[in-house]
């Protein structure tokens, strides 16, 4: 069978099936989706509703709180029992006025309809009586429904809900109540009053979809925004679940969710129609169905198209694979027919790779040999100077002095010679090299004696860092043997290591003569050339033995970071500064951080 049938047979009835499970598959995501978002948003609005009304009941509160526990206007309406049995009627008139003065606050008056407190024996006072809040202080006392209920709580507010005012000499205003009875006696009750409509914003849902249910501790409905069964509200207070679909008297859905308040024990409950909730559900099955037709349709043309274009030029491709190699890789293809031309391509593709890989370790590894022998070829030729001056300070103090100092001279160059022949180990630390320095400069000490002076000094931080063997001391040869050419009393060599934010450095300095413009010039030539060789053509890098220590230095650290490293060469005011380090990045050429000399 023709790879072009294969294709579009295949393709076909996968497409067909992930079609079908994907029009399933948003169906069902898009309708739990609705409910999950419904129940959330449901919670929300209950939970925050039980908050709103937990904040308002404990304003409330607040209020009767102060007046039980401001000691003038406790004892001014515990008195008042007390002259209503004496019958000192003035003593009551001084009372009542400390009461009334109490209640007077301006945030009393704003913030609550009215305030008021009164007894079973006539006395009443309010926050306001002017204009419309004019009180009725003749009404029944006994008229009042809550105060049997104040009486039981025993101290505790009691929530009364929407009733009209019967205070009001001149109207009768729509309010809710927090009631308290004082106790300790027949004191009296305090009522705080707020205007019923203020419910409407503490007990605002944004979804006008969406209605309220607020019920007191004992179950008796507090608020409703819109009037149910009394039925259906006994079922909502008994909900143990915080979110549930339940049905109604009328036969239809309503999708619920609840939040008791833990303080005051209030129950806010908020019922939306699941008709509204799920009426788009026709819409989304209708969409599925289309967006899985719709898939497979697009699907099917793609499909086409591909194996029409694939089928052309596979049979080249195979073949040009199956012919390539390295050497041919622009090789014209031939074109040949099969019946199965996949099979064909995965046999040559396999090929192919196989030959690609051969080619490419061989070339790998013979890059890395030519590299290998490039770097061998760079150590092997550290400047041996300092060997034959060692010797012959040996062969002098061994025939003159007869000293036992040779002994010690003989153990730090046989160690000198341990390190620098080894060629297994082509990298050291920056702590290895520092004590590499200390036996070189031992041994040159004992040659020059007092002329010489070299002084090192480096951060702990940079030990662990690694370089090329045999750097340092060989920055350390260069200012002897290129640097006193007119020669000193004292030669005095500082050797600095320092790390910054930018990198870490090592500097030389010497009080020596310095070096010319026009050895400088052709210092920087050759490390130019160098750099050049290395990074285009990884050609091996021929250096004459002596001479050229510095680009020998160079060369070995280029190697190992390329244009990280740092290779600054200077004339100073009294001698002459060189500085190698490795950057953290290629950003700035420049060294910064301590001063060397």
């Amino acid at each position: 069978m023709k790879f072009r049938t294969k294709l579009i047979i295949g393709f076909s009835v996968i497409v067909f099936f992930i079609s079908a499970i994907l029009g399933i598959v948003y169906y069902q995501f898009n309708s739990k989706h609705i409910t999950e978002m419904t129940r959330q948003n449901l919670e929300f609005y209950a939970e925050q509703l039980t908050v709103n009304m937990d904040n308002m009941v404990e304003s409330m509160k607040q209020v009767t709180d102060y007046i039980v526990s401001d000691p003038d206007m406790l004892s001014a309406i515990q008195a008042m029992p007390r002259y209503h049995e004496t019958g000192a009627d003035q003593e009551r008139k001084k009372q009542g006025e400390v009461i009334t003065s109490g209640l007077s606050l301006y945030y009393l008056n704003r913030d609550f309809y009215r305030v008021l407190v009164f007894n079973e024996m006539g006395d009443v006072f309010s926050s306001t009586n002017t204009g419309s809040g004019i009180i009725d202080r003749n009404r029944n006392i006994s008229e009042i429904s809550w105060l049997s209920d104040a009486a039981a709580a025993k101290g505790k507010v009691v929530l009364i809900p929407p009733h009209e005012d019967r205070w009001g000499l001149r109207g009768s205003e729509k309010v809710f109540s927090l009631a308290r009875k004082i106790q300790g006696g027949n004191f009296g009750y305090i009522e705080v009053q707020n205007e019923a409509e203020k419910l409407e914003s503490v007990l605002y849902v944004s979804d006008a979809n969406v209605k309220v249910i607020v019920y007191l501790s004992d179950g008796r409905i507090f608020y409703e925004s819109e009037k149910f069964s009394e039925q259906f509200t006994d079922h909502i207070f008994n909900m143990q679940e915080k979110f549930l679909q339940t049905g109604t008297d009328k036969g239809d859905y309503r999708i619920a969710a609840v939040h008791t308040s833990e303080k005051s024990g209030i129950r806010a409950a908020v019922v939306q129609d699941s008709q509204g909730v799920f009426a788009d559900m026709k819409q989304v099955v209708l969409l599925s169905a289309l967006l899985a037709l719709g898939c497979f349709m697009i699907s099917e043309a793609v499909v086409v198209i591909i194996a029409n274009k694939l089928s052309r030029p596979i049979i080249q491709l195979r073949d040009q694979m199956e012919n390539t190699g390295i050497e041919n890789l622009d090789m014209e293809p031939v074109i040949l027919n099969t019946d199965d031309e996949m099979e064909a391509l995965s046999i040559a593709y396999q090929k192919l790779i196989r030959r690609l890989n051969e080619a490419m370790v061989k070339e790998k590894r013979s890059s890395l040999l030519q590299l290998q022998a490039q770097f061998d070829t760079l150590q092997a030729q550290v400047n041996p100077h300092f060997i034959y001056n060692v010797l012959n300070v040996i062969s002098n103090r061994g025939i003159v002095d007869e000293d036992e100092e040779i002994c010690e001279i003989c153990g730090s160059l046989a160690a000198m010679l341990r390190y620098s022949a080894n060629n297994k180990e082509r990298y050291a630390t920056v702590k290895e090299e520092f004590a590499y320095l200390d036996k070189y400069t031992y041994l040159l000490k004992s040659r020059y004696e007092h002329r010489l002076e070299v002084t090192v000094d480096y951060d702990l931080s940079i030990e662990g860092e690694v370089l090329p063997k045999i750097v340092i001391q060989q920055l350390v040869e260069n200012s002897i043997q290129h640097g006193y050419k007119n020669g000193k009393d004292i030669m005095k060599i500082c050797v600095q290591g320092w790390r910054d934010e930018r990198g870490w450095y090592i500097c030389v300095y010497d009080n020596g003569d310095g070096i010319t413009e026009q050895i400088s010039l052709e210092l920087e030539t050759k490390m130019e050339n160098i750099r050049r060789k290395i990074m285009r053509s990884q050609s091996n890098i021929e250096l004459e033995i002596g001479g050229m220590g510095l680009a020998n230095t160079y060369a070995r650290m280029f190697l190992m970071y390329t244009d990280r490293v740092v290779f600054d060469m200077k004339n100073c005011q009294d001698g002459f500064r060189i500085t190698v380090g490795v950057r953290n990045g290629k950003e700035d050429d420049s060294v910064s951080g301590n001063d060397c000399g």
